[in-house]
């Protein structure tokens, strides 16, 4: 009888040991980050648990930098009562003529949550290349300048001048290509008018896709890629995540002269700043 009651009792001082602690709940990520075609090495990755404004502040998981290869891999374990929200920081300064640091952020699926202080598995968001910037993120700065264009001349001004841009990369649902994925390139006309689609398509078998297309503007265009995706989704309408191309990828005329690559992406991420879209 007394090993019975003690059995109970050692049972629910664990349930209580719990109730004040929270269990214990691992993740793990990894990649490859690049700036343009080179390896972004010495980048700094940190994995929280993102307590989303709550009373306590965001949990550190743990934090490296990337090697040589732009190569990076954390794992981290948190205790917490309900399920923990892993997220990807990631702090770069990949973006010429900007001496601030930009703040790139994704969030982790639930099914890569582990129980335990070591994850069953680990995510591989792929290759990612920092040049191409993701709408939502943050620029870690206290002022910035913004110069003025001079005037066009009277030809340009009346009809603009033609521009062209290029796109190409690799997306992933998880572990699985995302094949027929809509994918689009705009002109970002930032409010003054509406977004110039320049070309639009699909991603084939493998996840791959590539556009070029062209518009006609005063100043230097703005192309952005938007994709369209159900991946890790079970609500009405598409996931809307843009990526915005640098000005390096403009060139003139109707044919880009180089074609921005993003490497491969993961769909299964849910990033800062991406949207909702019924209407595409």
């Amino acid at each position: 009888m007394w090993n019975k009651q003690s059995a109970i009792i050692l049972l629910m001082m664990s349930c209580g040991a719990e109730a004040l602690i929270g269990r214990t709940q691992s993740v793990g990520i990894k990649g490859v980050l690049t700036c343009g075609n080179q390896p972004a090495s010495r980048v700094l990755v940190k994995l929280y648990d993102d307590d989303r404004g709550r009373i306590d502040t965001d949990d550190l998981m743990a934090k490296g930098y990337t090697d040589s290869r732009g190569y990076f891999q954390l794992v981290g374990h948190s205790d917490e009562f309900t399920t923990i929200d892993p997220k990807l920081n990631i702090y770069t300064n990949c973006e010429k003529g900007l001496s601030c640091t930009r703040k790139i952020t994704y969030t982790i699926p639930d099914a890569y949550i582990s129980s335990g202080t070591k994850p069953a598995r680990i995510l591989d968001m792929g290759r990612h290349n920092l040049a191409v910037r993701v709408k939502g993120e943050t620029i870690m700065y206290k002022y910035i300048f913004i110069a003025l264009t001079s005037l066009f001349c009277a030809t340009e001004a009346l009809i603009g001048r033609t521009q062209s841009a290029g796109v190409r990369g690799v997306l992933m649902c998880g572990n699985r290509p995302a094949s027929n994925v809509l994918v689009k390139l705009y002109d970002n006309d930032r409010g003054l008018d509406r977004d110039d689609l320049m070309a639009k398509g699909h991603t084939d078998s493998s996840g791959y896709f590539q556009l070029v297309g062209h518009t006609d503007e005063f100043t230097t265009i703005d192309p952005k890629l938007n994709i369209y995706t159900d991946c890790n989704d079970h609500l009405p309408c598409q996931r809307k995540i843009t990526f915005y191309i640098p000005k390096a990828y403009v060139s003139q005329g109707k044919q880009p002269s180089r074609i921005a690559d993003i490497g491969t992406v993961n769909l299964a991420f849910k990033r800062k700043g991406e949207s909702r879209d019924c209407f595409h």
